[in-house]
């Protein structure tokens, strides 16, 4: 057998009661507690050479999760290998993020953790279905929950004062009318992206991108525009959510490798 515990198993004494032996006979099977038959047939075709090739997308995904939920019960290593190699090649096979963090989790497979996470961490808190946060694991959805609901409090409180402009000496010549214009702008242009229900934008690139792209009707002087842009782009303000999924990831990943 390809499996210690096996081994150790079907090597026990037996007694003398032939008949009252587990395995023995179909009236007395061996009975092994908490496995799912269904699990167990997949195993026992790898173990014979049948490696679900045939099977459509989603049998063989299934049939690989099995293989490697029971060669890690059973401390089979040739089918822990097996599957996982298998399923990180079948890049076509659906594998939905929150599963794929499942698995790396339980089954300690460290580099599915930190990309599926992140996947994760690119969608909107309430798209995560019940089923997907029960997958993922109570630590990692509290990460991602508060996580979120950070970057969801910088953003507001971002959107709700304008940056000051930033007006070098006699290099604009119309201070009042600028901050005038700009606090407008910011306000009905800026915030409402920050802001936005279903598709806000909050990348530094993308907010930079906005303002090249708004002549302001004239009211804000080139040098003034000018000055925004450069100081938008110093700002790690507008860096936070990159930053704190980072920062996220990072615990992830912690709690993955020693918790």
């Amino acid at each position: 057998m390809q499996s210690p515990i096996f081994d150790a198993m079907l090597s026990l004494p037996q007694g003398e009661n032939q008949e009252n032996i587990e395995g023995r006979s179909d009236d007395n099977p061996i009975v092994l507690h908490g496995i799912v038959r269904q699990e167990f047939d997949h195993l026992l075709c790898y173990l014979h050479g049948r490696r679900g090739g045939s099977d459509s997308e989603l049998e063989r995904r299934e049939f690989l999760i099995s293989v490697l939920k029971l060669s890690d019960l059973y401390q089979i290593d040739t089918g822990f290998q097996f599957a996982v190699s298998e399923l990180k090649r079948a890049s076509p096979m659906p594998f939905e993020p929150s599963l794929k963090l499942k698995l790396g989790r339980q089954y300690r497979i460290n580099e599915w953790v930190e990309p599926a996470f992140r996947a994760l961490m690119e969608r909107p808190v309430s798209s995560i279905t019940r089923l997907e946060a029960h997958q993922m694991g109570m630590e990692f959805f509290w990460i991602l929950v508060t996580t979120k609901a950070e970057i969801e409090d910088h953003y507001r409180a971002l959107a709700y004062t304008e940056p000051a402009l930033d007006q070098l000496g006699d290099l604009c010549e119309t201070p009042q009318a600028c901050a005038a214009v700009w606090k407008d702008e910011w306000w009905n242009g800026i915030a409402r992206h920050l802001l936005h229900p279903e598709t806000p934008c909050r990348s530094q690139s993308g907010i930079i991108a906005l303002l090249e792209g708004t002549d302001f009707d004239g009211g804000i002087c080139s040098t003034c525009k000018a000055g925004i842009i450069l100081k938008l782009m110093d700002s790690p303000a507008l860096r936070y959510e990159e930053a704190q999924e980072d920062i996220a990831t990072v615990f992830v990943m912690d709690y993955q490798m020693n918790g």
